[in-house]
């Protein structure tokens, strides 16, 4: 019974819990503001007080529950041919991943996502200009692109956002669908992922107390991130997804 009451202990202190806090806040406001974004920014902060091993399981059940939330609210405006493009990749990228998770070099990862995300934050908000038209991605592109994302959420529970993004900012739809189409997508993601840790054992009694703590910080963020989506208009929409992609993928970069 000690050793059960043990590993049930909380695992932060005062202080790494604080900032816990403002990580999952942060990230779960932009989520709500863009529809992706949370593990993106809250990863990297997190991971300043805890290992990559309890922050997949923590970001992952948290995004489940905001996807949830978020496709039952729009369902009428999810895309579902453009999510269902994602399955396959899904399929492959999730066992991937679990086999990788203790193998990768994810340092190396996190920084080339990081350029990554930087990119294409960069080509959001100028490249159009430059080229004359907007950027239009092959379909076939969607099998690669579910393949890394699976992947990338897998090692880290999440980060993968920006590379679905890539295809559906190319799709040019409308900011709610937008919204709703990448939330469902992830939530997809987030299911098959879940089912692949806990057959994998990587969940802990530990991680769902955490996941329990982090609801309330992560609901306030939603909140204030659908507040703010409510009042913002379709092109500073498009302007402020391409700045937290740069900021995010700062973050990765240099964290």
């Amino acid at each position: 019974m000690p050793d059960a009451l043990s590993a049930l202990a909380w695992p932060l202190s005062p202080l790494a819990t604080v900032w816990c806090a403002l990580a999952l806040t942060v990230g779960y406001a932009v989520r709500g503001v863009a529809g992706f974004g949370a593990g993106v920014f809250a990863a990297p902060l997190l991971a300043f007080a805890m290992p990559m091993t309890t922050i997949a399981p923590l970001i992952t059940l948290l995004g489940l529950t905001a996807s949830v939330r978020q496709a039952f609210r729009g369902w009428r405006e999810i895309a579902w041919k453009a999510v269902l493009r994602f399955v396959p990749g899904t399929l492959i990228g999730v066992p991937l991943g679990l086999w990788a998770v203790k193998n990768a070099d994810q340092e190396f990862l996190i920084r080339a996502l990081g350029a990554y995300v930087v990119a294409y934050a960069l080509w959001s908000l100028f490249g159009e200009r430059l080229l004359g038209r907007a950027l239009r991605i092959p379909d076939w592109v969607v099998h690669p692109i579910g393949v890394g994302g699976a992947l990338i959420a897998t090692l880290f529970g999440g980060l993968a956002g920006p590379l679905y993004v890539t295809y559906f900012d190319s799709l040019g739809l409308a900011k709610g669908v937008f919204r709703v189409t990448v939330s469902t997508t992830l939530l997809t993601l987030s299911v098959v992922r879940s089912i692949g840790y806990l057959a994998a054992g990587v969940f802990r009694a530990e991680d769902f107390m955490l996941v329990a703590a982090a609801l309330l910080p992560a609901g306030i963020g939603t909140l204030v991130g659908e507040w703010v989506h409510d009042r913002i208009a379709p092109e500073m929409f498009r302007r402020c997804v391409g700045v937290l992609l740069a900021l995010s993928g700062s973050a990765l970069l240099f964290r």
